[in-house]
């Protein structure tokens, strides 16, 4: 299952990225990925809320499998967020500390 998310939303990053601009796509695929973290967030804490039975309720298999599909759709949102952002990113972890001088001098 996580392969088939993973090239569909792969496919809808690559259709998006033709068709919107640069700024819109950003926000779209961030905006994206937050929303995903928040549902699973929402799916971990109304487990913990539920209480945690040896065998799993009916009501509890529902929140896990939005747990297993929204924390799936995170990781392939975080990879497509790294390749949206990776000018920042790599400029975040391996940027010398005379161009951060130089930033913070202007």
């Amino acid at each position: 299952m996580e392969l088939y998310l993973f090239f569909g939303l792969i496919l809808i990053y690559l259709i998006t990225s033709f068709v919107l601009p640069k700024h819109h796509l950003q926000k779209v695929w961030t905006l994206a990925f937050f929303i995903c973290f928040i549902v699973t967030a929402i799916a971990i804490g109304l487990i913990k809320v539920s209480g945690q039975d040896v065998m799993m309720s009916a009501s509890e298999l529902n929140w896990y499998y939005l747990l297993y599909l929204f924390g799936s759709l995170s990781v392939v949102l975080g990879f497509i967020n790294l390749w949206l952002y990776r000018h920042g990113v790599w400029h975040i972890f391996f940027a010398s500390n005379s161009e951060e001088n130089t930033n913070k001098e202007e």
